[in-house]
């Protein structure tokens, strides 16, 4: 990818930020003129519209359309209103003004649109619709609209402007950024000049001239040319630390190739100590000139040599298996003693180093010293030097070892050692006669025979190998069947045979043990050739207690099947009791339920019977006080007797006496509404699936008018993401009545309060709402009775005692939950509703009621 000059880059960045800043600041002051032109040029039509409407009053009072015509003809100078309507009260047209033949008002207003009042702005158009009243009664509507146009044209002309601002701009950016970037890449490109030459003539010598250019560039000159001094310094210092690690890596080469020769020597391979001190001697005199070599075996430590001295004693007090001195009188590790002891023989530095970590092993070494000048010892001397004594301690070692090995070859006890004294029994068998040819004191234990076997003694019996177990017959040691029924001998004669086809057989059996029972053996079979004949060597392994282990577990586990088959008959039996049971109870249930529904229904009908009582009574007294007075004016009117006076009170009082009978009535009538609506609740709303904490919070604001006329606050705490499969106009009566109540019955206008509006999950089908207050809460005697029909504590005051109803029938029937109530007098209530995610379906809840909480 080909890169970008950095003249080019600082050009293109300061006129993206020039032109980038204008367009930016052009387009906001476009958008904000744009806004307030519309919004200014809409206030001013709505000032219009009130002002024709106020003095077109009169004229539609006295329907003079003419006057009406001439008013909105003034309109004429304002050159933006296109249209002016005012219709009537049953939206016909009365009057108009049409700037434009093809911009006529409709002869008729829809009543939807006659219903509507306030400014709407549009893309080209804005208009208004304006209410006219007289004598607070709405009589006629004011429609007008007014062309955008005009703005639109003011703003083009802006627009223009600014562009040719921003073009000037960019212009003038361009010329400063030419003459600036000079000052800035001139000095860029000399310096990167000076890093190529140095990259291609890797001459770290080289630096960049000083006060290069303006601003900060002299002192990034200073800084490259401090680095270059500090490249130019650790290059040296790592070309002589190459070089040292060259000469290292050529020492612990020579030092390789030398422990190399030692290992491979012939001195080595047979073990030939002093052999190995010699050679070690030579290598480690060509390894270290000008040192002396002193090497310390067992047999010969050099105890009274000073550095030997010094370094057995300090092994055996600090365990350290090496010990470097550079100069004996300033080593704290040694002793007064062995310093002057160093010092005397002439010793400025040693080396000693030993095999082994204990103490105990610490008698083959190697020391060098040095007398002539002091010497610093690396950690490769250091190591070359114990691997020289371990090279030698394992040649001691393997020294020794063969010698053992060889006076245990010769030596009968090897016999006993392996053989004889092994607590595994073990002996040879001849597969052919099947008799046992030798074993050992475990074998003729396991097979309860007494040591020597055959009444021998033991040196008899060492003396003449295999003479008194010949005389054993395997068949006598062997029960004649197994516990699984086979033969004996067969089974023990299939696993001979594969034991000598050359590989190792394993079988468990058992045998006999004579004057006790059968025990169970693990046996190991493995073929011995013993010159032209194939003997079998076997080893015994006592399994008797894992095997009665595995029976006994095997009788605890039919045991336990035992059991668990009867715990299994008896859960059958009790869970045959508990549906019995559950069934008596359900049927129990169901009995206290339709007792529970019938107590609820006489309430109910005593509730609706006392809310009846009032208006019609109402109605009674007034149409028995009719009758009475109608029956006087009858009598007046039959005698001749009518005056004036008394027909005007007749009519006064049947005036108001219809109209206290209307109200009572209307009363009436609104509680057989209600209570025919709360026994058959059939209109169940549109059942959708919504964002629940979405659809509260619409819901909520619709509320919060009512809280804002009051001290009161209402607080939401919703959890998003919940989405519901329910009936939502349902419950939003349900929160509305319950939010509702709050501001009726918990809060005092004296105290402000708080009412708390929370959502929360409780797991993937349920959520849980609570509607809570801080108010004056429920006393003890009410709470239990707050969702009866017709159960309230305002009554006379507007209360029906049918809304917590309400919410407990829709909370418990369509949306298929449970509402529950806490209070304490002084403390406030909470609501909690618990509600499933899905609603039932309404043909499941057709006639189900739900159970209100005790």
């Amino acid at each position: 990818m080909a890169l970008m000059p950095i003249r080019r880059l600082s050009v293109l960045l300061i006129m993206a930020v020039c032109v980038g800043s204008l367009l930016l600041s052009s387009v906001m002051h476009a958008w904000y003129e744009a806004r307030g032109a519309r919004e200014a040029l809409g206030f001013e039509l709505s000032s219009l519209a009130t002002l024709l409407g106020n003095r077109s009053t009169a004229a539609i009072a006295f329907d003079d359309s003419r006057t009406a015509e001439e008013n909105l003809a003034a309109l004429r100078e304002i050159r933006h209103v296109a249209q002016a309507c005012l219709y009537g009260s049953e939206g016909a047209l009365f009057a108009r003004f049409e700037r434009q033949p093809e911009q006529r008002c409709a002869a008729q207003l829809p009543a939807a649109e006659a219903a509507q009042s306030g400014l709407s702005i549009e893309d080209a158009w804005v208009r208004v619709r304006q209410p006219i009243h007289l004598d607070e009664q709405k009589v006629a509507v004011l429609a007008m609209a007014s062309s955008l146009e005009a703005v639109h044209q003011r703003l083009w002309r802006q627009l223009q402007l600014q562009a040719g601002v921003v073009l000037l701009a960019a212009l003038l950016a361009l010329a400063v950024s030419l003459r600036m970037q000079r000052l800035i890449s001139q000095p860029l490109l000399a310096l990167g000049q000076v890093a190529r030459n140095i990259v291609q003539s890797r001459d770290y010598r080289l630096r960049a001239p000083e006060l290069m250019g303006p601003l900060e560039l002299g002192q990034l000159a200073q800084s490259f040319n401090r680095l270059m001094a500090t490249i130019e310094q650790q290059n040296q210092e790592l070309e002589a630390g190459r070089q040292a690690a060259q000469g290292r890596l050529e020492r612990l080469r020579a030092s390789q190739r030398a422990l190399s020769g030692l290992a491979k020597s012939e001195a080595v391979a047979r073990a030939d100590l002093p052999a190995l001190v010699q050679a070690l001697s030579l290598a480690a005199g060509d390894l270290f000139p000008g040192c002396r070599v002193r090497v310390g075996l067992p047999e010969s430590p050099q105890a009274g040599a000073p550095t030997v001295a010094a370094g057995l004693a300090h092994a055996q007090q600090q365990g350290e298996r090496s010990l470097a001195v550079a100069h004996v009188v300033r080593d704290e590790r040694l002793s007064t003693a062995q310093a002057e002891a160093l010092r005397a023989a002439g010793v400025m530095a040693f080396l000693w180093a030993a095999a082994g970590a204990s103490p105990a092993g610490q008698l083959v070494h190697v020391c060098l010293e040095r007398g002539e000048a002091e010497r610093h010892w690396s950690a490769d001397d250091i190591a070359v030097l114990c691997e020289m004594a371990d090279l030698l301690a394992l040649v001691e070692r393997d020294s020794q070892r063969r010698g053992i090995e060889a006076s245990l070859r010769d030596s009968e006890a090897y016999n006993k050692l392996l053989f004889r004294e092994s607590c595994m029994p073990q002996g040879l068998l001849d597969p052919q006669s099947l008799r046992l040819l030798d074993g050992n004191r475990a074998a003729a234990e396991a097979f309860g025979l007494p040591w020597p076997v055959a009444g021998t003694d033991e040196g008899a019996a060492d003396s003449a190998p295999g003479l008194a177990w010949s005389q054993l017959d395997l068949g006598a040691l062997l029960p004649a069947q197994q516990a699984d029924g086979s033969d004996s001998l067969d089974r023990l004669s299939e696993a001979m045979v594969e034991a000598l086809a050359g590989g190792r057989h394993v079988l468990e059996m058992q045998l006999l043990r004579r004057g006790e029972s059968a025990w169970e053996a693990e046996v190991h079979l493995d073929r011995w050739q013993s010159g032209q004949r194939s003997l079998l060597q076997f080893s015994l392994i006592d399994v008797s207690a894992r095997v009665q282990a595995q029976r006994a577990l095997e009788q605890l586990n039919a045991e336990l099947e035992t059991r668990v088959a009867r715990r299994t008959q008896a859960l059958l039996e009790a869970n045959h009791q508990l549906s019995e049971t559950l069934d008596t109870l359900q049927k129990t249930k169901d009995e206290l339920v339709r007792n529970e529904r019938l107590a609820s229904l006489g309430a109910l009908v005593a509730g609706v019977a006392h809310e009846l009582n009032t208006p019609i009574g109402n109605s009674l007294v007034v149409a028995s006080t009719l009758q009475e007075h109608s029956a006087h004016l009858s009598a007046d009117v039959a005698a001749g007797t009518l005056r004036r006076s008394s027909m005007q009170g007749y009519l006064d009082l049947a005036n108001s006496s219809f109209a206290l009978l209307m109200r009572s009535l209307q009363r009436a009538a609104e509680l057989v509404a209600r209570f025919k609506q709360m026994a058959e609740d059939t209109h169940w709303g549109r059942r959708c699936r919504f964002d629940l904490a979405e659809a509260l919070m619409q819901w909520t604001q619709t509320l919060q008018p009512q809280f804002t006329a009051t001290p009161h606050r209402l607080l939401t705490e919703l959890e998003p993401g919940i989405e519901m499969d329910s009936w939502p106009e349902m419950l939003e009566q349900v929160l509305s009545q319950l939010i509702s109540n709050t501001l009726i019955h918990a809060h005092r206008p004296e105290r402000p309060g708080t009412t708390r509006l929370q959502l929360q999950r409780l797991d993937g089908q349920r959520v849980r709402l609570s509607v809570s207050d801080d108010g004056c809460g429920i006393d003890a005697r009410s709470l239990p009775r707050i969702f009866d029909p017709f159960f309230t504590t305002r009554l006379g005051s507007g209360g029906n005692g049918l809304g917590l109803h309400r919410v407990f029938s829709l909370v418990n029937g369509a949306l298929g939950g449970r509402i529950m109530c806490s209070s304490e007098p002084g403390q406030g209530s909470v609501f909690v509703l618990e509600l499933p995610c899905v609603a039932p379906q309404a043909d499941s809840l057709h006639g189900s009621g739900g159970e209100r909480p005790a």
